[in-house]
Formats: C-alpha cells, sequence, structure tokens
C-alpha cells in the first residue's frame, strides 16, 4: 500500500488536534503542572512526543471514516435535482432519477469523469487538480470539525467528572480558554467547510455547464 506524506498531513491533523486538546485537559483541567512533571526530561518528552505523533495518523483515520459516515454514507438530503437543473438538458438522468440520492449522486459523479475523459490533456489536467484539490479540503475540514466536536465533549466530559485541586478562579479560567478556543476553531472550520463545499459545487456545475 502507498502511503504519501500528504496521507500522513491529512489524517494526522485531526487526530494530532484532537491529541492536543485531551493533553491540554489533563495537564490544566486535572491540575498537573508541566514544569513539576518528567515531561521536561528531553529524552521522555521526545518519547512522548513521537508515540503522540504516531497514534495521531491512526486516529485521524478514523475521525476520517465518521466523517465520511455521517455526512456522506447515512446522508439523504443532498438534492441533486437542484444541481441538473442548472446545469440544464444536457445533463443526462438515469432511470430512477430522484428517487435515490446515493444513485443520483454516483450518477452525477460518473458525468463528471465522463467528461473529464473527452477533455485534451491540458484542459483534463487543470479540471481533476483544481477538483483533487477543492474536494480534499472540504474532507480535511470536515473530518477537523469532528475531531474539534469530540474535543469539546471531552473537555465537557473531563470538567464534569474529574476532581479538581485548582482553586475555582484559576481552574474557569482554563477550562473556558480551552473551550472558547475548541469553539472558534469548530466555528471557523465549519465555516470553511460551508465555503468550500459550495465552492467545489459550483465548479462542478459551471464546468459541466461549459464543456458537456
Amino acid at each position: 500500500m502507498r502511503f504519501d506524506t500528504k496521507h500522513l498531513i491529512r489524517w494526522g491533523i485531526p487526530g494530532w488536534v484532537l491529541i492536543f486538546w485531551l493533553f491540554y485537559e489533563s495537564l490544566f483541567i486535572k491540575s498537573i503542572n508541566p514544569l513539576e512533571s518528567n515531561l521536561l526530561d528531553i529524552s521522555k518528552g521526545l518519547t512522548v512526543l513521537i508515540s503522540l505523533a504516531a497514534i495521531g495518523v491512526p486516529i485521524g483515520y478514523i475521525l476520517h471514516q465518521i466523517y465520511f459516515g455521517f455526512t456522506w454514507a447515512v446522508n439523504k438530503n443532498r438534492n441533486y435535482n437542484e444541481i441538473a437543473d442548472k446545469i440544464g438538458e444536457k445533463f443526462p438522468k438515469h432511470d430512477e432519477w430522484g428517487q435515490n440520492p446515493h444513485e443520483d449522486y454516483f450518477q452525477f459523479e460518473y458525468v463528471w469523469h465522463a467528461m473529464l475523459i473527452n477533455q485534451d490533456a491540458e484542459t483534463r489536467k487543470y479540471l481533476e487538480d483544481r477538483y483533487r484539490y477543492l474536494l480534499s479540503t472540504v474532507h480535511g475540514l470536515g473530518a477537523l470539525a469532528v475531531s474539534s466536536g469530540m474535543s469539546m465533549i471531552g473537555t465537557i466530559f473531563i470538567s464534569q467528572f474529574s476532581d479538581f485541586h485548582f482553586a475555582d478562579i484559576q481552574f474557569y479560567i482554563y477550562l473556558w480558554s480551552g473551550f472558547i478556543f475548541q469553539f472558534v476553531i469548530l466555528l471557523s472550520t465549519m465555516l470553511n467547510y460551508s465555503y468550500y463545499s459550495n465552492n467545489l459545487r459550483a465548479f462542478q456545475i459551471k464546468m459541466l455547464k461549459t464543456y458537456l
């Protein structure tokens, strides 16, 4: 199986983000002082860092699968009639169009790739590269949103079921600072996800209208 650096980054980021926040919560919310722990030992700290970095990749891969499962595999709210109507009569619908959103999606992907095959090499390369960039960005943001959402749930869970030793003001500063950062990341990710998803769909519609 071929494993490129891009896969390491794509799968690693959601996992590393989740691990970072869980690590943050363990240190500050559970009142572990990193300056007094053995994490400052270079060899131990490096070992922990490498281990967490390695673990983050499979965790990120799992988060990608969760994202795909809920937003693509079981999502039946996608309306491809609207997309086909924007393309016009040139879009070939299958015999049972409108009855199954998954089949409609497969037809849309078939038409898209059939259009790519009929282009010259230069045009096809541009369309493929642009499509690949937008699609990978959408999926990366989706997995990051899942990671951020789970980290927020982890913060709430730990804050509710852990035994704290901090003074109240110090605890709430750490708690709300982390929670606010997580919320900002989640909100920004969701906004960017919506933007790139709309960008991708508009790109495909305009290119299909042009080249079909």
